[in-house]
């Protein structure tokens, strides 16, 4: 009984955990995990791809290596990405790169993570415009995700992609070459059609540009605080990048041609109403996403 206290405590369930926590990658993802709860709406995926980050180890070889010690080096590594996590920086920013259609494309905070939402938006296009050979203009490209994603599911289309920010442009180059798809993604730099010869239309026009009202309550703090004010402001109404674009795009638009565009859920409606105004003659029509918000403004 004289040494039985001592080991009851070694083999409790707290010392045992932490001991391994202190060995193993199955562990050390756990302690991640746990302190991603209440930070972050997918902690047990965020704490994978930190992982696989930190070990080179892709997501299943995560768990079939669960077990194996993990580095002092790399707990420390992967502690230090978690700090930053639970601070609300964004996984794409701290891995240094996003997944988007299939593609795994390089951010950093230069441009906005993309979101599942646009791969909705870019499966639209592609859905009318699969085995034809659009002219494609993707206006405020940011990382280039869009133009690449398009490039790659439509492989007889052209892409035109703007962006007002160098940096943007820089991230976007770099994707590019990334998918070798130099031959066929040209990159302007300047305002919506600002760059572009007066004349110059296109079948598709996609843009996924700023659309977050001034003071918007929805916006989540990680975002305003880590991702360009830039690709997301759009005065009181969130609708000011838009309407400018509107003005524009009827000279840019060839005949027959279509207008994708992606919304919040709260700006749908009058964005919609914008786009009618600038093509009385046209179909517009508002299209929910995967979860059932009004997520795109589309023309046709």
């Amino acid at each position: 009984m004289k040494n039985g206290a001592p080991w009851a405590a070694m083999r409790s369930p707290e010392r045992r955990f932490h001991r391994v926590a202190a060995d193993t990658i199955a562990a050390a993802v756990e302690l991640c995990r746990r302190r991603l709860i209440g930070v972050s709406d997918t902690p047990w995926l965020d704490a994978r791809v930190l992982a696989s980050h930190v070990t080179g180890l892709d997501a299943s070889a995560i768990v079939a290596y669960g077990e194996h010690r993990l580095p002092a080096r790399r707990r420390e590594e992967l502690e230090a990405l978690t700090s930053r996590r639970a601070a609300g920086e964004p996984v794409a920013y701290l891995v240094g790169f996003k997944e988007f259609c299939g593609l795994r494309v390089a951010v950093d905070r230069r441009v906005l993570v993309p979101r599942p939402e646009t791969e909705e938006l870019v499966l639209a296009v592609v859905e009318d415009w699969r085995g034809r050979e659009p002219d494609i203009l993707d206006l405020g490209t940011g990382s280039g995700a869009i133009a690449c994603a398009l490039a790659d599911m439509l492989p007889n289309a052209a892409v035109v992609a703007t962006d007002v920010s160098i940096g943007a442009l820089q991230v976007a180059a770099e994707n590019v070459a990334r998918f070798a798809l130099g031959e066929r993604i040209e990159l302007v730099h300047g305002d919506l059609f600002e760059p572009l010869e007066r004349d110059r239309r296109f079948d598709a026009i996609v843009a996924n540009l700023p659309y977050v009202r001034d003071g918007d309550p929805e916006l989540a703090p990680g975002v305003r605080a880590y991702e360009p004010a830039l690709a997301l402001d759009a005065g009181l109404d969130g609708l000011d990048v838009y309407r400018r674009m509107f003005q524009e795009a009827p000279r840019h638009l060839l005949q027959g041609g279509r207008v994708y565009c992606e919304c919040g859920p709260a700006t749908a409606a009058d964005l919609a109403t914008t786009a009618s105004a600038a093509f009385p003659d046209r179909t517009v029509s508002i299209r929910h996403d995967i979860g059932g918000r009004e997520r795109m403004v589309l023309v046709a």
